[in-house]
């Protein structure tokens, strides 16, 4: 599985999303509002870091702060861990990362999560509140995947695949491996994982124009 959205011309086979459910990590003030507080005041801004240019964890970041008011300036590394290791040297002061990523480090009390940017509280971190509880709404944005196949795959064929994946993301015990990872299985129709990607392509296409972010 990739975490990185890649648009293809298929049919969305998939019942069922994988989600990684992002949030704020800093070693800085330890409240969702203190740290706000804290980089409106920086005269030089804050950085962030992501996995890279155009990923949607440097994507997330700009948002937060049009959002906030902050003052941030990106700094690409080569994945998501070598971004969380650049914040534990100090070298940036907040990521908008996939949980998976930061899992261990949370675990381990190296980094602290402000706040998830899930539409509910993800349940091991109860007391990690959700952007809109932080104050900050309209602030929902999940990484997920789905399934695709070739288009002009006949459609009992693709309605097969969609069963049985949905039948597979019900499974408790599989849900419970999904869960141990900060990740969570769902199914879905391939209609509506259609609909959602064409719900959020808008989004995601004004943040990449607003960045600057560019394929070279």
């Amino acid at each position: 599985m990739t975490r990185r959205r890649t648009w293809c011309r298929s049919h969305w086979a998939g019942r069922r999303r994988w989600w990684w459910w992002s949030l704020p990590i800093t070693s800085r003030p330890r409240r969702w509002r203190k740290f706000i507080a804290w980089a409106k005041k920086q005269p030089q801004g804050v950085t962030f870091g992501s996995s890279g240019i155009g990923t949607t964890v440097h994507l997330s970041g700009e948002m937060l702060c049009r959002r906030t008011g902050i003052q941030g300036l990106h700094v690409p590394f080569r994945g998501g861990s070598e971004a969380l290791t650049g914040m534990l040297r100090g070298d940036i002061q907040f990521v908008v990362d996939n949980l998976p990523t930061a899992l261990a480090n949370l675990r381990g009390g190296k980094l602290r999560a402000l706040a998830v940017t899930s539409a509910e509280r993800w349940p091991d971190l109860p007391e990690v509140p959700t952007m809109a509880e932080a104050g900050v709404p309209d602030f929902v944005v999940t990484s997920w995947g789905a399934i695709t196949v070739p288009a002009g795959t006949p459609a009992p064929v693709v309605e097969g695949l969609s069963q049985a994946m949905r039948a597979a993301a019900a499974d408790p015990a599989l849900q419970k491996r999904f869960a141990q990872t900060g990740t969570r299985a769902l199914g879905t129709t391939p209609q509506e994982a259609a609909a959602r990607a064409a719900r959020e392509r808008p989004m995601w296409q004004e943040l990449v124009r607003g960045s600057g972010a560019t394929l070279d």
